[in-house]
């Protein structure tokens, strides 16, 4: 038995007539009736009763019907479904993402994503670059959001921002005053930092400047949240040194000012396993560079 047969007996029993039932499956008369009967000799049951120029269904045919049609349109929507996940309408998709980029642009990439494939299920994860890394090779993750400071064949990497370092102070620090900052001029600043186990890059980067410009950082606090950092900050503790995105948290009490000469960059991207093909991350990356580009 085939769907062909399940729908030409639909179709039949619909019409009760087999010409008009041949009509609408674009097929000629006599073949569709002889599929009918190959069916009722698969099955070993009656169908159809045909009383003279009549059609109707039996008791068997009629339990049959309800049946067959819940099957086609089980059918469809099986479908229809594998139809919308090859297209990247629907699934299900397991991002991850460094806490610092909540402030950024991605709210509006979820939202935008959400509202153009609103039956795909987003599951999100913060974590730092190499734990997303690995979640990623791992299959754990489908996509991510990080820094990247490693190469990987097995991971595909997008950047999306390309942010230099600036400083965060108290809005009364008496360097307010100034466009610029001059690194070596925080040598004797007590810094607030973020620990390295919540972000390496970031915390690595800030050593690396910091002994470049000829000093070791007096690191006075440290916290797992840019945002308690700030916080911290606005207290008049202490500066920290930040990508240039997070100036997006418009915390009271903290400025952000530019370093002078050329700050390091720090790279935001976006990974995913460089074996995937999924069109659901194609649909996400697609939207976040949209986003970004706005």
């Amino acid at each position: 038995m085939e769907l062909r047969h399940l729908r030409y007996f639909v179709a039949v029993a619909e019409e009760l007539h087999f010409t008009k039932a041949a009509v609408r499956l674009h097929i000629a008369q006599p073949p569709l009736s002889q599929q009918i009967h190959n069916l009722e000799e698969e099955l070993g049951i009656k169908l159809f009763e045909r009383v003279k120029r009549t059609t109707r269904l039996t008791d068997a045919g009629i339990c049959f019907f309800k049946e067959a049609k819940q099957i086609l349109l089980h059918v469809e929507q099986a479908s229809e479904t594998a139809r919308r996940v090859d297209r990247g309408e629907t699934g299900r998709l397991a991002v991850g993402f460094v806490g610092s980029v909540v402030h950024t642009f991605l709210p509006k990439t979820f939202r935008l994503f959400r509202e153009r494939f609103p039956h795909v299920e987003l599951v999100l994860y913060e974590l730092n670059s190499n734990e997303q890394a690995k979640a990623i090779l791992d299959k754990r993750f489908d996509i991510g959001f990080l820094y990247p400071h490693f190469h990987d064949d097995r991971l595909q990497l997008q950047t999306i921002v390309r942010a230099p370092f600036v400083v965060a102070m108290p809005n009364k620090h008496i360097l307010s005053s100034l466009k610029k900052i001059d690194i070596k001029e925080l040598a004797q600043e007590p810094f607030i930092v973020l620990t390295r186990s919540s972000e390496p890059v970031i915390r690595d980067t800030f050593i690396s400047m910091c002994h470049s410009a000829g000093f070791s950082p007096k690191i006075a606090q440290e916290a797992s949240q840019i945002q308690t950092v700030l916080g911290i900050v606005a207290s008049g503790l202490g500066i920290c040194l930040v990508p240039d995105h997070i100036k997006n948290i418009k915390r009271p009490g903290v400025l952000y000012k530019p370093l002078s000469g050329s700050p390091p960059i720090v790279e935001l991207a976006v990974a995913w396993r460089d074996d995937s093909h999924s069109p659901l991350i194609e649909s996400f990356v697609r939207v976040t560079t949209e986003v970004i580009k706005q």
